[in-house]
């Protein structure tokens, strides 16, 4: 072997305190900073089809959504709403209602369910950051940080928020901080 290898570095995990060099290879990443990585989905998808995994209304609500049919998604998140025993599900299931509103363009329907939501469970990651997402909609961004930020705080182990606030991190300029989010929303998509 001609190059000099440091085996342990390559071995070992990224570390994104480094310094980035003129960063040309993350250039694309930076770029695409936007657009969510299509294997989340796909991996949503697969976990869905896994045996001994029984798909509640939320899961199957999920899907529809993702299928853009809307109607049999929200009935399938009303009938999780109907079951839900703790505040954490209500909460839950009122974020997947006010996720079908926003993608009908009913803002004012999304905003009451995400204000039920936080009545039921005021910690509720998925609600705060579809909150953030609104802000973040509205070119609020330094609100919907701050969104992001409580919703990590919360939970530091959902995805979505670390996605978002790297999409938010970008749309400020902050660009590196932005990659380390999105790398770590990347990390825990794939553990789930």
């Amino acid at each position: 072997m001609g190059a000099h290898l440091d085996q342990p570095a390559l071995d070992g995990a990224a570390d994104d305190r480094e310094a980035d060099h003129g960063g040309e290879h993350l250039r694309e990443e930076r770029d695409q900073v936007d657009v969510q990585d299509s294997h989340v989905a796909l991996f949503d998808r697969l976990r869905g089809l896994l045996p001994g995994r029984e798909a509640g209304p939320l899961d199957l609500g999920t899907r529809l959504i993702q299928r853009d049919r809307l109607d049999e998604a929200a009935a399938a998140f009303a009938e999780a709403l109907a079951a839900a025993e703790r505040p954490s599900d209500v909460a839950r299931a009122r974020n997947k209602l006010a996720i079908v509103a926003i993608r009908r363009g009913d803002r004012e329907t999304a905003i009451a369910e995400l204000i039920a939501a936080a009545e039921a469970d005021p910690r509720s990651p998925a609600a705060i950051t579809t909150l953030g997402n609104l802000l973040l909609e509205d070119g609020a961004i330094d609100e919907a940080i701050i969104h992001y930020e409580y919703a990590i705080m919360v939970d530091v182990d959902y995805a979505p928020a670390y996605h978002n606030f790297g999409v938010a991190l970008h749309r400020s300029g902050r660009k590196r901080e932005a990659v380390r989010m999105l790398r770590k929303a990347t990390r825990l998509e794939g553990r789930r």
